[in-house]
Formats: C-alpha cells, sequence, structure tokens
C-alpha cells in the first residue's frame, strides 16, 4: 500500500491491469479453459466414436462369418462334398493307426472333383483354410490347402489339443456355431482362430463339422484403419489373458505376444466402457477409448475381448498447445502496446498534476502570488488548471480581506481587553466596598439589638420607680392624717429611703448605659452615613434610615439627661428625707410639716417618674423600629452584595472571552502574517 501511496502513474498502471489486464486475461484464460474443455470433449466424442465404430464393424464381422458359415454348410456342395468324403471314409479312407489317408488316388480324384469351389469361397471372404472334419472320429477330410493337419485324428492325433480340435469337439456337441479364440497353432506355426458350423443330415443331425480359419488378417484391417487417429493413435483387441488379440499398429507381431495389462484392458474386460486419460502398455500418457465387445450376448460364443482405441496426448491436444502458445504471444504483444499507450496517457495526466502540485505546495507555504499557465486542452486536466488558477485569484482576495480583518480585530479586542480590565477591577472594588458595608450594617443591628433590650430594661425600672412613687405618696398622705403612726412608721420609711436610694443608684447605672448606647448608635448613624455616601445611589435608602437613627439617638441622649437630672434630684430629695426622718425621731413636732415637704417632693419624684417611664416606653418603640429599619438595610446590603458578587463573577467572565477572543485575533494576525499577497 504504501507503494501505491508514492505515485499516480504507479495507481494508473496498477489500475490499467486491475481493470483491463487482469479481467482479460482471467477472459482469455476462461476462453482457453472453455477450448481445452470443447476440444477435450471432442478428442473424447471422436475416440469413443471411432472405438465404437471398429467394435461394430468386428461384430458385424463375426456376425456375417457366422452367417456366411452357416450358409456355406447348408450349401449342395458342401453337402455333396461331404457326401463323396464320407463314402471313401467308410470303405478304405481310415488307416491303421486311427489317421485319415489323404495320400491315395482315390482321395486325390475326389480333391479333383470338388474343384476350385472352397478356393474361391476362401479368396472371397478372406479366409485362411477350410475344413471339413468327420463328427465320430475328428478325422480332417479336407483342408483346401492340404496343410499338416489334413487326415489327422482331432481326438487321438498330434493336434488334440489345438483350437481346431476344441472347435470340433465342441460343434459336434452343441451342433451349433461356435468360434474358438485365437491361439497358437502348431501346423501353421503362429496364433489362428477357428469357427465351425455343423454339417446337418436329413434328419437334422450332425453328420460332420465345417470349420474356418481365421488367421487375423482381417480383424488387423478393421483396427487397422488408423483416419481420424493421427500418427500415433490405434485400436487394438485384448483377450480375458490382456494378451493382444490384433497385431499392433507399431509391431506387427504383437498378436498374442504383447501383453496389455492396463487399467482401460481390466475396466474393458469387467464391462465398464469408458474414455480417460491413462498409461498405455507402453508406459505412455494416451487418450483412451475402451469398451467390451459382447461377444457372447452378440454373437453367442464363449469368450471374450476389450476394444481399445488410444490416441497419444501430446498429439491429442497439439493443436490446443498451438492455441495456447498463439494466444501467450498475441495477449504478450497486446500487453506490451497497452502498456506503452498506458504510459503516455498516464504521462499526459501525471506531469500537468504534478506541475499543480509544486503550485500548491508554494500555497501551503503561504505564497498566493502563484500561477499556472493557461492550457489549450478541453479535457478534465484543462478545466482542472483553469479552475486553479480561479481559485488562486479567489483565494489572493480573500485573504488581503482576510488580513485587514485581522488588524481591525486586533485593534478591538485591545480595546475590549483594557475596558474589560477597568471594569473588573471596578467591580471587585465594589464587591469589597459592598461586603464591608454588610459587615458594618451586621455590627449595627447586634448594637441595635443589645439597645433594644437595655431601653426594655430602663422601661422596666422606671415603671417600679412610677410604682414606688405611688406608694410614697399614699404613705405621705396617711403621714398627714396621722402623725400617730409616724413614730412606729419612721423605721420603717428610713429603710424604704434608703432602698429607695439604692434603687435610684441603679436606674443611674442604667441611665449611664443607655447614654452610652446613644453615643454608639450616634457614631453608628455618622459611620453609615458615610458608608451610604461612598455606595453612592445604592446607599440612599441607608442614608435616610442612618438619619432617622441619629435622630433616635439624640432623642435617648436628652430623655437619658432629664432622667439623670431627675435622679440626682431624687437622691438629694431622699439624703433629705433620710436626714429629716433622723430628725423626725428627734422632733416629732416638726413632722407635720416636714410631711407636707416630703409629700410635696414625692409627688414632683412621681411626676418624674411617669415622665421617665414615658420617655423609657418610647426609647423603646424607637429602638424597635430602628430594629425593623436594620434588618431591612441588612437584607437591602445582602442583595447588594449578591448583586455585586455576579457583576464580578460577570466580569471575570467577559475578560476570560475577550482573553480568549485576544489570542484567536493574534493566531489570525499570525495566519495572515505568513501569507504572500
Amino acid at each position: 500500500m504504501k507503494f501505491l501511496s508514492n505515485s499516480l502513474m504507479k495507481k494508473l498502471l496498477i489500475l490499467f491491469f486491475g481493470v483491463v489486464v487482469i479481467p482479460l486475461s482471467a477472459l482469455g484464460w476462461l476462453s482457453l479453459q472453455y477450448a481445452r474443455d470443447a476440444l477435450w470433449d471432442a478428442r473424447f466424442a471422436s475416440l469413443e466414436a471411432i472405438n465404437e465404430i471398429k467394435k461394430e464393424q468386428i461384430l458385424n464381422y463375426l456376425g456375417s462369418l457366422k452367417l456366411n458359415s452357416e450358409l456355406l454348410a447348408q450349401s449342395r456342395d458342401v453337402k455333396l462334398t461331404y457326401s463323396i468324403l464320407k463314402q471313401y471314409h467308410d470303405i478304405d479312407g481310415v488307416q491303421d493307426d486311427g489317421s485319415f489317408n489323404v495320400d491315395s488316388e482315390d482321395y486325390n480324384d475326389i480333391c479333383r472333383r470338388i474343384g476350385s469351389f472352397f478356393k474361391e469361397y476362401m479368396a472371397v471372404y478372406g479366409f485362411r483354410e477350410i475344413y471339413i472334419i468327420c463328427r465320430e472320429h475328428g478325422h480332417v477330410m479336407y483342408s483346401e490347402n492340404r496343410g499338416l493337419d489334413l487326415g489327422t485324428n482331432l481326438e487321438t492325433g498330434p493336434y488334440g489339443d489345438s483350437g481346431l480340435a476344441g472347435l470340433w469337439s465342441a460343434v459336434s456337441g452343441s451342433g451349433k456355431f461356435t468360434m474358438f479364440d485365437f491361439s497358437f497353432y502348431k501346423p501353421i506355426g503362429h496364433a489362428a482362430a477357428f469357427l465351425g458350423v455343423p454339417i446337418l443330415g436329413e434328419e437334422g443331425d450332425v453328420k460332420a463339422v465345417l470349420a474356418i480359419m481365421l488367421d487375423g488378417s482381417q480383424l488387423d484391417r478393421i483396427v487397422g484403419n488408423y483416419a481420424g487417429m493421427g500418427e500415433n493413435g490405434e485400436t487394438y483387441l485384448v483377450g480375458s489373458d490382456y494378451l493382444i488379440r490384433s497385431n499392433s499398429r507399431f509391431d506387427q507381431k504383437a498378436l498374442l505376444v504383447q501383453n496389455v495389462d492396463t487399467a482401460a484392458s481390466r475396466k474393458a474386460l469387467a464391462d465398464q466402457g469408458g474414455v480417460e486419460t491413462m498409461l498405455n502398455y507402453q508406459g505412455v500418457e494416451v487418450l483412451s477409448a475402451y469398451s467390451r465387445m459382447g461377444l457372447n450376448e452378440k454373437i453367442g460364443l464363449d469368450f471374450e475381448w476389450a476394444i481399445i482405441s488410444e490416441l497419444e496426448c501430446a498429439e491429442a491436444f497439439a493443436s490446443m498447445i498451438e492455441l495456447e502458445t498463439d494466444i501467450f504471444g498475441l495477449g504478450a504483444l497486446l500487453l506490451v502496446v497497452a502498456l506503452v499507450a498506458v504510459f503516455f496517457a498516464s504521462r499526459s495526466i501525471v506531469l500537468p498534476l504534478k506541475l499543480l502540485m509544486a503550485k500548491v505546495k508554494l500555497m501551503a507555504d503561504g505564497d498566493l502570488t502563484v500561477s499556472v499557465s493557461s492550457t489549450n486542452r478541453h479535457d478534465e486536466v484543462g478545466e482542472l488548471v483553469n479552475a486553479f488558477n480561479q481559485m488562486i485569484g479567489m483565494m489572493h482576495d480573500q485573504a488581503s480581506e482576510m488580513i485587514e480583518g485581522a488588524a481591525t480585530i486586533a485593534a478591538t479586542i485591545a480595546q475590549l481587553s483594557a475596558t474589560t480590565t477597568e471594569l473588573a477591577a471596578s467591580a471587585t472594588q465594589s464587591s469589597s466596598s459592598v461586603t464591608e458595608i454588610a459587615a458594618t450594617v451586621e455590627e449595627i443591628r447586634q448594637t441595635s439589638h443589645l439597645s433594644h433590650e437595655k431601653a426594655e430594661q430602663v422601661a422596666g425600672l422606671s415603671e417600679q420607680v412610677m410604682l414606688r412613687a405611688e406608694n410614697g405618696r399614699n404613705e405621705t398622705a396617711k403621714a398627714i392624717d396621722g402623725m400617730d403612726q409616724i413614730r412606729e412608721d419612721v423605721a420603717a420609711i428610713a429603710e424604704g429611703i434608703i432602698h429607695l436610694s439604692e434603687q435610684n443608684m441603679n436606674i443611674g447605672e442604667i441611665i449611664e448605659t443607655v447614654s452610652s448606647f446613644a453615643d454608639q448608635s450616634n457614631m453608628l448613624s455618622v459611620n453609615a452615613s458615610i458608608e451610604a455616601a461612598k455606595a453612592g445611589e445604592h446607599g440612599k435608602g441607608f442614608a435616610v434610615v442612618a438619619q432617622e437613627v441619629k435622630a433616635l439617638a439624640d432623642q435617648s441622649k436628652e430623655a437619658t439627661t432629664q432622667v439623670r437630672r431627675l435622679l440626682g434630684d431624687i437622691q438629694k430629695a431622699t439624703s433629705s428625707a433620710v436626714m429629716t426622718t433622723e430628725r423626725g425621731s428627734k422632733a416629732v413636732d416638726k413632722g407635720v410639716e416636714q410631711a407636707e415637704k416630703t409629700g410635696i417632693e414625692i409627688d414632683t419624684m412621681a411626676d418624674i417618674s411617669r415622665e421617665s417611664s414615658d420617655a423609657s416606653v418610647q426609647i423603646v418603640a424607637s429602638s424597635q423600629q430602628q430594629l425593623v429599619g436594620m434588618d431591612q438595610v441588612a437584607q437591602a446590603m445582602e442583595g447588594i452584595k449578591n448583586a455585586s458578587q455576579q457583576n464580578v463573577e460577570s466580569a471575570r467572565q467577559l475578560e476570560s472571552a475577550i482573553d480568549n477572543l485576544d489570542k484567536l485575533g493574534r493566531k489570525l494576525r499570525q495566519l495572515s502574517d505568513g501569507l504572500k499577497v
């Protein structure tokens, strides 16, 4: 894949091979295979047809032999000949050794009388010899060629184990046509086959045997027809002993000599006909068609042959090899021509693309001033070059506008960044101020709570003082009504006055505390006013509350001053009462006068106590209002604080966004600086 990714030329060549060469090669290979298969099938069919034709010819030949021999045995000439020979046989034809006398003048005269009938018959049908054999004794009474077997006794003579003797025995026993397979026949010195038919009498009984010798020449003429079998093809017959029953094309003396124990002969004799490639008896690979003759079924013989037709594979497929050579040669030539054409076609595409690639690399380095010369080509490459030039022009214009826009964006971002920084600082400062104000308001609120509690305590004490003043008034009235009881009550009054003096002291301390609270409230109101002024518009409401707090603090201070003055008077009066009580114990007479004065003072004290109580109630109410106002101020300040914090967070987010935008602007500036326009 790395090899393919480096060059378009390589890709085009590989594509050519993948799309053109490989499919065409596959198509050629398939065509060659189909042609091979067709030729193979044709050769198989042709060889099988030749084998079957010759098989039929041999069967027809043997069938005609059977028919002709049967006709010959029933002919008038054969029967007449047998009758003459029979007469000679019965009179003095048999010798003492059991043989038939064929040397006498009478026998020679019989042969002359027979004439040339059998000789002509043999010439017509291609027989080697014709015999007439006596059924009873097996005497060979006649043979046309007068061979060594003439006159012999086939039962007891020297040829009793020959094929001719076997034929005589079979025909005599069955009374039917019989053929005896090829075997070596000693009288002639080579192999021969015999066929025979009975010579019947008037009653249909077997009188003699008409035998015919076959030397295989006629069979050789049939199987030796090599038309359509080339220079090395042949057909031959094989017997059940795997010996050849016909002469070979390559050996004219192969009859019963050449052993053909091959797969074809074994299959054929096992009645398995077919056509296939295999080794023949010579060890050569051949195309072999084999079949069983079917002699028993067709002719009624007791033996079987296999017929085999073979053709050497090299010769059978010579035309196929020649076709393959032609196809491969033509394919190689076409491939070379196609490669040259593809090379130049690819070159015409790749060279402009390489030029464009160089220009594109310059563009990748930021040079937008490049251009490619216009071309007159009207194909896709020419359109690509023109489109490239248009793209360069468009990119040049866009880059110029982008550079100008980048500069504008950079300036705008700088201004926004400065403004955002100031806004963030201001928001942070405002948030800090609001936080401080909120803390101060919280302190004032806590102080107001404490002042309210103290004011409630003062109001309670004032109520007690008022009640004591009422009691003193009642006591003074009782003193005026009955001074008799003054002596008894002087001690109690002294104790009450002393206790009142102690309460006055406590009231004085409370007044001091209230005065201190008023001063602190006044100070807090001043601070609140200052902070409200700092807050600006947001602190206006808080300034009003601070003014009200200050006014309440001033009123509290004035009331405290009055109470303090009244308490001073009360203390003086109490001291006087004590002194008066002491003097009363010495001068009862002056008690009425002193009691009246005491009553007046007590009334005054009651009035002052009542005013002090009213002032304390007013202070409590003002403190309650102050507490409500401070709570509202605290809530308002909490809202302002939250808003300030949100403003700070927003300012920070805006500052971050401006910073990112600034980075983007710088990057855009860098990109635009790298462009050459």
